[in-house]
């Protein structure tokens, strides 16, 4: 097990673990990557987040193996209300990830509780929020059943955990949440979803349907069918719908209060929340400015911010829209290597004509038992007879996205100092510039040159041809049997693609673009 942060806290009165949530693996490898000292996940029974993709028994002895590699703790929840056929499958379940090596579980039901110490006792106790602990009695009560970690209920302001602080033991860790989303019902349970959609999508079991957050109309008795809009002043008014939490602001004052451990919400969302969330928490717990970091904050999806119960009441959300989604993740990247220099010059090779760059070919040509020197270059003969082909052919650029400018252009570029190797998320052009969430670095650009598509082995050169989505450009040292084919866009989510950039990327960066004319996010108007 960890024993111990992965990060140091600059400047804080003690250190404090940044804890992020992993609803999949993409999630888990991008909490690591962008400096999570801890990631909490469920089993795909048991949490509170069942459309999260969730692991199953082999995923978590899988991702406790990852997280612990990088130096990361990993704890799974408990905490949904149990029931006697749930209490009945916990010896198992909780055995099992003591044997994966989970360094604790997440629990609020105090059957749960005795069946943990009883059947896995290497597992640490961590409270769930949901149990409402609010007190130094309470908490010290847990203490005495063998729990090391209270997670403070949500509605506790800053005041009432720093009493709690002085009042406990002092092993007696506390976590509490510092970004996501919050719920109207107390420490979220709630009974909305059970009686408005079905018990079957109840909130305490991990199906909540989050109808606090739909837009409601009143009703008089006598009057059916007449519905009343519920307004304040200029907007609506959504009288369940809470804001969203955001205290990085304020990580110092948590770490004055006696918060062992900052907490983001989000196991239902994507990768890229919990990138830039993480990434944002990361920089200033190690001692960069909040400020610089805000903006940060409002590249995700999100509701209006307030600072929770923390400073007073969070109020509700009145905003217009309902989320904010302006930036859109495009891809993650695999590998990014230095290109080749040509021996003529010691310049990186600028003609089409090229082999694929040599960074790549070396990284990957003992992979496939290819020789690097078997790999096929970009010809310039197959350039040649492409441009003819397109210039003979009248309707030719209204078939498909190339064009004889983008032959043109490909032939004429320059390479840059670096090739990268990305997973495509969502489209994204050659020369379009690319924001890039790096770990320990400021959000920079880059733009891709010499874009190629990294056929599968089931794509047909000759379909290629056909639909005119790009130029051939050989055998891809990769796959075995796969095609390069050069584009100007990328535009197969989840398929491969590799570009020249300027800048030295890293496995598992992000690349992300500002859409504002596209993605604007749902309005609630």
């Amino acid at each position: 097990m960890i024993t111990s942060l992965k990060h140091t806290c600059a400047g804080m009165a003690r250190p404090m673990e940044l804890l992020a949530p992993a609803g999949g693996m993409e999630q888990l490898e991008c909490a690591v990557h962008f400096g999570a000292d801890a990631v909490y996940l469920a089993g795909k029974r048991f949490g509170m987040r069942r459309r999260a993709s969730n692991f199953d028994d082999a995923g978590i002895a899988s991702a406790v193996k990852f997280a612990h590699e990088h130096g990361v703790k990993v704890f799974v929840t408990a905490n949904t209300l149990m029931k006697d056929g749930d209490v009945a499958a916990l010896p198992d379940f909780f055995a099992m990830l003591q044997n994966a090596g989970v360094d604790a579980t997440i629990v609020s039901d105090m059957g749960a509780l005795s069946i943990c110490k009883r059947t896995a006792p290497k597992l640490e106790l961590h409270l769930s929020t949901q149990a409402s602990c609010m007190n130094a009695e309470a908490a010290k009560a847990y203490y005495d059943l063998g729990v090391s970690r209270v997670v403070v209920a949500r509605e506790m302001s800053l005041s009432d955990i720093a009493r709690m602080r002085e009042s406990i033991p002092d092993d007696l860790e506390i976590e509490a949440f510092v970004h996501g989303a919050m719920c109207m019902a107390y420490s979220g349970r709630c009974l909305m979803s059970d009686y408005m959609v079905s018990p079957s999508r109840g909130a305490n079991n991990g199906h909540c349907a989050q109808p606090c957050r739909w837009k409601y109309t009143v009703v008089e008795e006598t009057r059916p069918g007449e519905p009343f809009s519920v307004i304040e002043e200029d907007g609506g008014s959504f009288i369940m719908s809470s804001t969203d939490m955001n205290m990085l602001s304020h990580v110092r004052e948590l770490s004055e209060a006696g918060v062992d451990s900052i907490k983001i919400e989000g196991r239902a969302k994507g990768a890229y929340y919990v990138a830039s969330a993480v990434n944002a928490y990361r920089h200033v717990l190690d001692g960069e400015p909040a400020d610089a970091w805000q903006a940060e904050l409002e590249t995700t999806s999100h509701r209006p911010y307030s600072t929770g119960f923390y400073f007073g009441a969070p109020g509700q959300n009145q905003g217009v829209k309902e989320y904010a989604r302006d930036y859109q993740m495009v891809a993650r990247v695999v590998s990014c290597g230095k290109n080749a220099p040509s021996p003529a010059t010691g310049e990186a090779a600028g003609n089409v004509s090229r082999p694929f760059p040599q960074a790549v070919v070396a990284n990957q040509a003992a992979a496939t038992g290819r020789r690097a020197a078997e790999i096929q270059p970009w010809p310039e003969v197959g350039i040649a007879a492409r441009r003819q082909a397109i210039a003979s052919d009248p309707y030719a650029e209204k078939k498909g996205c190339v064009s004889l400018s983008f032959i043109d252009e490909l032939a004429a570029s320059p390479a840059q100092a670096h090739r990268a190797v990305v997973m495509c998320r969502n489209r994204f052009f050659e020369g379009e510039t690319l924001e890039v969430l790096s770990p320990g670095r400021g959000v920079f650009t880059i733009q891709p040159t010499r874009l190629v598509w990294h056929a599968a082995d089931d794509a047909s050169p000759d379909d290629v041809e056909r639909r005119r989505e790009g130029v051939l450009a050989g055998a891809d040292p990769r796959v075995v049997g796969g095609t390069l084919c050069a584009v100007n866009v990328a535009n197969r989510t989840m398929e491969t693609y590799s570009f020249d950039c300027g800048e030295e990327l890293r496995a598992g960066d992000i690349l992300r673009v500002l859409r504002t004319d596209q993605c604007e996010g749902r309005t609630i108007e």
